[in-house]
């Protein structure tokens, strides 16, 4: 009987992880947006193009834990379906919204770090409880440097 619940836990673990991942592929699709409206300006289309890079590899890693939750890697899922859900929604509003009315570079950077700290919430660091033998691996693997990356751009973007 355990090994059924330790299942149907693991499965619920996956379907959160599983919007998870779709989250952190469509705010990688709005930076790409990002990247390429901003395209002319050199620094700042790098910093759109790392910043897509960062959140398509997070969500690979989401589909990595997600599939390793059936091999006991993980112990379990601190985020209900249903705000993981929320912040999929939020993440593709903010995507059609911008594409309806392209915003400035100044405002596209501060969206980008209102989703970054909307996202924050979903990663494996406060999500995802590991085995002990994990938990420090896949933390390893995990950039947290996006938010700084975006606040100096803003800052910069500011003086001009």
């Amino acid at each position: 009987m355990q090994d059924a619940i330790a299942f149907r836990v693991a499965a619920g673990a996956g379907q959160v992880l599983g919007v998870c991942e779709k989250a952190e592929f469509a705010c990688a699709e709005l930076y790409h947006y990002f990247a390429n409206l901003f395209k002319d300006e050199r620094e700042i289309f790098y910093i759109w193009l790392k910043s897509a890079l960062e959140r398509e590899n997070r969500a690979r890693l989401m589909a990595l834990v997600g599939k390793l939750a059936l091999d006991d890697v993980i112990e379990g899922v601190h985020l209900e379906l249903t705000e993981a859900e929320e912040i999929l929604a939020k993440v593709r509003a903010s995507l059609e919204l911008v594409r309806q009315e392209p915003p400035e570079v100044r405002e596209a950077l501060q969206l980008a770090m209102d989703l970054e700290r909307t996202l924050d919430r979903i990663t494996m660091e406060k999500v995802v409880q590991f085995t002990e033998s994990y938990q420090k691996w896949f933390l390893a693997i995990m950039n947290r440097d996006q938010m700084e990356l975006l606040q100096n751009a803003y800052k910069q973007l500011g003086r001009d």
